[in-house]
């Protein structure tokens, strides 16, 4: 047994004398019996001994393991990020849509384009499709949360994981304070506002009654923040508007302007809150439903409108997660709908792998104590330096997704 044991431990020497776990699949079969006992007995929480991993340094901060385990067998591959060190390096978090053209979507390795790595990101409906739930890029608003798990990180880094809410409101010259409901899309009641901002499509931007805003602050974000702006015109015609950054309108309906008036050139604030978030915002994207809260396994589906079987199914899955300090943060796909390579998880599998397994295998010896599903089955993919790391389930490769989660250098091109 001693030998089969010094196969986990993880090599102090280099990535390519590392060992690889698929190589135990040779052993004669009592041997590889008592493997996939020790398999077990290590994922089940021993601290001592190592997953061996082949792994990658990809920045400061930054790395890429890959990692076959038989007992599924699982192929799973992790992009670990020190949240601190590679911040001050320059590395950032970024999410990316998919082209906005007739079909919505794009594959996860075009939109990582110059990216150190990107995983798919929230699943979405529709044609041209649409996340299903938030997304935030570089500060603003491009869909609206739903009551399902959602990740985020702030200006400083700071991770965020749960099911966020909107608070949106205009404030007018007098001081009244207007409710916001919703986030580009046109108002579906006489007396409802809405507000649409630039990554609403032209031809979208149509409502009876609309105030055309433009900030008078310097910067785009109104998460968690309130932003000044000028009232440039009043609409009150059904017509396409094109919004550029820093620019707004706030859209009412057909009854709107009876019981409300505000003029061109007034001075308003507009607002958005995303509690339970109280930070401004950077960057999130959705997804769902959360599997592991406060270190413990928890597996949120039906809190959350999603189905026993999609939690209890094997598939193939995308998780993100970060430990208890927030200073380490996880993305992690496994493959699966493949017999002999890697099977799938359950959410409950993946709650595990998250919440006890990663500590194993990563750099910093942590799990995660917060961690969300993301999209999955077809659509898991993770990228590295431009290529796809993982192995798609499909015949045909890889999937076309509606938005992705990348990690960046400053001088890398990722494109929203």
């Amino acid at each position: 047994m001693g030998g089969v044991l010094s196969a986990f431990v993880r090599s102090p020497t280099t990535r390519d004398r590392t060992p690889n776990l698929t190589s135990l699949l040779l052993l004669p079969r009592a041997q590889a019996s008592a493997a996939g006992g020790l398999v077990l007995a290590v994922l089940l929480g021993c601290r001592g001994p190592s997953i061996p991993a082949d792994s990658e340094e990809l920045a400061p901060g930054v790395w890429h393991h890959a990692v076959h385990l038989i007992e599924g067998p699982w192929a799973i591959h992790v992009v670990e990020v020190d949240l601190e060190q590679a911040w001050a390096a320059g590395v950032r978090l970024q999410t990316a849509r998919a082209r906005n053209d007739e079909s919505g979507v794009s594959k996860t390795s075009e939109l990582a384009a110059g990216a150190l790595a990107a995983i798919n990101g929230d699943f979405f409906f529709g044609t041209p499709s649409r996340s299903s739930g938030l997304q935030i890029h570089a500060g603003e608003l491009m869909e609206e949360p739903q009551p399902r798990s959602a990740f985020a990180i702030t200006e400083t880094g700071r991770p965020l994981a749960g099911v966020f809410a909107m608070r949106a409101g205009l404030i007018t010259k007098s001081g009244h304070v207007l409710v916001v409901s919703h986030l580009n899309r046109k108002p579906r009641a006489s007396d409802e506002l809405t507000y649409y901002n630039r990554y609403a499509t032209a031809d979208s931007v149509r409502a009876p009654v609309g105030f055309f805003l433009q900030s008078l602050d310097s910067v785009c974000t109104v998460i968690n923040d309130t932003v000044s702006a000028r009232v440039m015109q009043v609409r009150r015609q059904v017509w396409p508007l094109k919004l550029g950054a820093r620019q707004w309108l706030v859209a009412g309906g057909a009854d709107f302007a009876q019981s409300h008036t505000i003029s061109p050139g007034d001075t308003v604030q507009l607002y958005t809150m995303l509690p339970p978030a109280d930070e401004v915002l950077r960057e999130a994207i959705g997804g769902g439903p959360r599997i592991v809260r406060d270190g413990v396994p928890s597996i949120e589906h039906e809190q959350e409108s999603l189905s026993a079987s999609f939690a209890t199914d094997r598939h193939p899955r995308t998780a993100i997660g970060f430990s208890r300090d927030e200073k380490r943060l996880f993305l992690v796909t496994v493959d699966g709908r493949q017999p002999g390579h890697s099977v799938g998880m359950s959410l409950e599998e993946l709650a595990h792998l998250m919440s006890t397994q990663l500590q194993l295998f990563t750099t910093s010896r942590t799990s995660a104590h917060q961690a969300i599903n993301l999209d999955g089955g077809g659509q898991t993919t993770m990228v590295v330096r431009e290529q796809v790391v993982n192995r798609p389930s499909d015949p045909t490769g890889e999937r076309s997704v509606v938005n992705a989660l990348l990690v960046i250098m400053p001088s890398g091109r990722a494109e929203g």
